[in-house]
């Protein structure tokens, strides 16, 4: 009877320091650019894989043991490894990765993806980029930009037509342009009004919606070629999806003056 009781204090006193080795660590991820949190951010413990993610403003909280190792790991940012040891608030600022961020695109859904992930051709162009061709709307910035992209009629090269793109060379007798999408709303595209309507309209040029959008305005293009790429768009999107995010505020200090101009 003794030898049990003393077997049963033994694990129990295991059981205690077992349990007396983890602790509960808590902390908050921010970006490197802006100071704000970060959500979303895996919080992982590399022996156990046990891991967390980062709420709305980038507090997490966790239990592992004093000997771990945390990973803070999220998508186009560099990934750091903190070895817990007494602490129990852990804070942490990531930093972009450039590199990874070039490699991320858009999709139909307006979901930032890795496009070594995509089983479909994307192919996204910077705004700075779009900027730097000179033109004066978002359809003739795209001018040897984009690999299978033709451009007809940028700088009035068609007598003074609105200019195309085609994606894919001429598929049809019919209308052949891509469908263009403007932070999620698909805009039309056509630049003729179909003739037979009325008696003086009927056939005539009258620009594209396209056009009209603003180069400096753009953040980035992303063009879907493949129809697995478009097929949430449906028969609109059959020639094509061409993607346009545009700028938004953000929430660097100071005053910001960009200058363009043309000669």
């Amino acid at each position: 009877m003794k030898r049990f009781y003393l077997l049963t204090v033994g694990l129990c006193l295991l059981v205690g320091s077992a349990f007396a080795q983890l602790r509960t660590v808590s902390g908050k991820v921010t970006s490197e650019d802006d100071g704000l949190g970060l959500p979303g951010v895996t919080v992982r413990d590399k022996d156990t894989d046990k891991g967390v993610s980062t709420d709305l403003d980038g507090n997490f909280r966790i239990e592992v043991s004093e000997n771990a190792t945390l990973i803070f790991s999220f998508v186009g940012y560099i990934s750091q490894e903190v070895q817990v040891g007494a602490r129990s608030v852990i804070d942490i600022t990531l930093a972009p990765d450039v590199q990874q961020l070039s490699e991320v695109v858009v999709t139909a859904l307006g979901i930032s993806r890795e496009e070594s992930s995509l089983g479909y051709a994307v192919q996204e162009v910077s705004g700075d980029k779009v900027n730097m061709v000179g033109e004066t709307n978002a359809v003739g910035a795209l001018t040897g930009k984009v690999a299978g992209v033709q451009v007809i009629g940028s700088s009035g090269a068609n007598l003074g037509g609105s200019a195309k793109v085609r994606l894919r060379g001429l598929t049809s007798l019919g209308e052949s342009s891509p469908l263009w999408v403007v932070d999620g709303t698909p805009i039309s595209n056509g630049s003729f009004s179909p003739g037979g309507r009325t008696h003086y309209s009927g056939g005539r040029d009258y620009g594209n919606l396209a056009g009209d959008i603003n180069p400096n305005d753009i953040e980035s293009i992303t063009v879907l070629k493949g129809p697995s790429a478009a097929a949430l768009y449906g028969q609109r999107g059959a020639n094509g999806v061409i993607l346009v995010t545009t700028k938004k505020g953000t929430n660097r200090q100071g005053i910001g003056v960009t200058i363009n101009s043309n000669t």
